[in-house]
């Protein structure tokens, strides 16, 4: 992999953060440690750029600061992250988990288009995109998420105020009803034209007919014309039917992202 390969996968890892805000960072010799009191891997572990050098004594470093507020040490792992590292966990215990694509593609691609313009969307569809998560948005998504438990409600919130709060970033919350009803919901946050899809889920008892797909294409084609250029998302690598439906809108494969986690 080039060095210019590897800075930009460190620079959508950055925005990546940005845009699932962690609730306070602690910056470990150029390392950065995320914590949001557990939710999510995402919002709670190292991002170990490759400008670290002193790596067996930051990750005891970074062990230390998450055991003083109760939280295991989890590494967020890409190729581009320190030279050794992934060995050097191997080591002292970590195992991998969670292998996750990073897929991208470009606002004026033909297939992206193509999509937009062939999704018939029936009459009785309804469409609400507002620049916040109003609580008509997040009653839906905590509801299809199974997020029940007030903590775990609260901390969300308090990140999606983060993203609000930050003037480089721009965010859509999109509700897909049918007759009045709430069905899907998803978000997106756009950064320096960079835009990260988030969070799509469809009601559990609706899925398999094509909400999804339709919710896709009104939040991207929202966010190409707010300004977008290219579009990113995250997907597990086991999710195979929602990585044949981005492969549909054009997306591809770029990186691949997975956790060190202490077995």
């Amino acid at each position: 992999m080039t060095t210019k390969e590897k800075e930009y996968i460190n620079y959508l890892e950055k925005i990546g953060s940005d845009v699932h805000p962690a609730l306070k960072q602690q910056n470990v010799d150029g390392w950065i440690c995320n914590f949001a009191e557990g939710y999510s891997h995402r919002a709670n572990s190292v991002l170990p750029f490759d400008w670290g050098r002193k790596r067996e004594e930051n990750i005891k470093t970074c062990e230390s600061l998450y055991a003083q507020v109760g939280l295991p040490c989890i590494f967020k792992m890409t190729e581009a992250s320190a030279s050794g590292l992934q060995e050097l966990l191997e080591k002292n215990g970590y195992k991998s988990e969670a292998p996750t694509d990073v897929m991208t593609v470009d606002c004026n691609s033909l297939i992206l288009q193509k999509m937009f313009e062939t999704i018939e969307e029936p009459e009785e569809i309804g469409v609400i995109i507002t620049s916040s998560p109003d609580e008509a948005w997040l009653n839906p998504f905590f509801e299809y998420e199974n997020r029940t438990d007030s903590k775990t409600k609260d901390i969300a919130k308090r990140q999606f105020e983060l993203v609000n709060q930050n003037e480089n970033l721009s965010a859509l919350y999109c509700r897909i009803q049918i007759l009045g009803n709430d069905v899907a919901v998803a978000s997106a946050v756009i950064e320096d034209g960079i835009l990260f899809l988030l969070n799509v889920v469809v009601k559990p008892e609706c899925r398999g007919k094509g909400y999804g797909k339709i919710l896709v294409k009104e939040i991207l084609e929202n966010a190409c014309d707010m300004g977008a250029e290219n579009l990113c998302l995250q997907v597990v690598q086991n999710n195979s039917v929602a990585i044949n439906m981005y492969k549909k809108f054009g997306f591809e494969y770029l990186y691949t992202y997975w956790y060190m986690v202490k077995k």
